[in-house]
């Protein structure tokens, strides 16, 4: 839905734009170049887009866009490679959190004469990657001395679980920490949709990096009561085998599977309780209208990141008409 869309989008967009810091999109939500467009289109944003991957990053070079920051890790031969063919093109930085990768990366983008922005990856609390704020000024002096890389800043990411509050506090300590040794700290990109509003407006904090508040999903609902379901994924009714069940033909393999089951939008009271590979399971016993064989049921998916990963095309719906089938460049891109 169009509309809503662009609804979710203005409205973070801004939230965030009163404060010292823009939403970085991380388009790794939906992996849709032209949706990607449209979120850059609407201004209040870091200048550029978020992925998870450098085959998602092609994507979105490939469809036009400048710069693009890269969240997840380049450590072999060939990812290492595409990231320099990447930097021929368009600005791109990637996050690093061992001087022995930002070596590599170095040593390849040195050989083809380009270069590509580093940025210094702090462990808030997640214990996954990362470094502490202590070891931050040893890295970003590792990348500063480096050929053909350059220092961009600091980056993190606060987990569902996580008191943005707190890691909020670490990586801003390991902002201090590197300007402490006399580095300055360009881009401290930091939060998602689920924190923006706690962390969006802090001081020291440049880039939020959010996604799933554009299309929205349960998870984006849980977290800013004022997300409206923008993306929703379509199923049909195939059995009524017992009075109060309904049982369709959206299930993991379209909804997504992930560690949530979608919303019934269309039908108050009736619940997801089941979702196999191929079929959903609806409670139908709190329902507000009787539903029945061949009966439409609009979803809103639990992770939108997920659902989007299913699809080659999004239909782009406003007011109940289709105005653009848009594809879906960047899924399936992991590489």
């Amino acid at each position: 839905d169009l509309d809503r869309f662009q609804s979710n989008v203005s409205r973070v967009h801004s939230f965030v734009a009163d404060g010292p810091a823009r939403v970085r999109p991380f388009v790794g939500a939906h992996r849709c170049p032209a949706l990607a467009r449209l979120q850059l289109d609407a201004g209040d944003h870091a200048g550029g887009v978020a992925v998870g991957t450098v085959g998602q990053a092609e994507a979105f070079v490939d469809s036009g866009v400048g710069d693009v920051m890269i969240t997840g890790k380049a450590v072999t031969q060939a990812k290492i490679a595409a990231l320099c063919a990447l930097a021929a093109r368009a600005r791109v930085s990637i996050a690093a959190d061992s001087l022995a990768n930002v070596a590599d990366i170095a040593g390849a983008a040195d050989s083809r004469g380009v270069e590509i922005g580093i940025l210094a990856e702090v462990d808030t609390g997640l214990g996954l990657t990362g470094v502490t704020p202590g070891d931050a000024p040893a890295l970003a002096e590792g990348i500063c001395e480096a050929p053909q890389v350059s220092f961009r800043g600091l980056t993190s990411y606060c987990g569902r679980d996580q008191d943005p509050q707190a890691a909020l506090g670490i990586i801003l300590a390991a902002r201090r920490a590197v300007e402490g040794s006399g580095i300055g700290v360009e881009t401290v990109a930091f939060g998602s949709t689920a924190d923006y509003r706690k962390v969006g407006r802090a001081e020291g904090i440049t880039e939020v990096v959010a996604g799933s508040y554009a299309l929205g999903d349960v998870l984006c609902g849980l977290a800013d009561p004022d997300a409206e379901p923008a993306a929703m994924v379509l199923g049909t009714v195939v059995s009524t085998p017992a009075a109060g069940v309904a049982v369709g033909d959206a299930g993991m393999k379209t909804n997504g599977n992930d560690t949530g089951l979608p919303v019934a939008l269309n039908i108050d009271g009736a619940k997801v309780t089941y979702l196999s590979a191929e079929h959903f399971n609806l409670d139908l016993t709190d329902a507000s209208a009787e539903v029945g064989i061949g009966d439409k049921v609009w979803f809103s998916p639990y992770d939108i990141g997920v659902t989007a990963n299913h699809f080659d095309y999004i239909m782009a719906v406003r007011d109940g008409l289709l105005e653009g089938i848009l594809e879906v460049t960047a899924r399936g891109r992991y590489r």
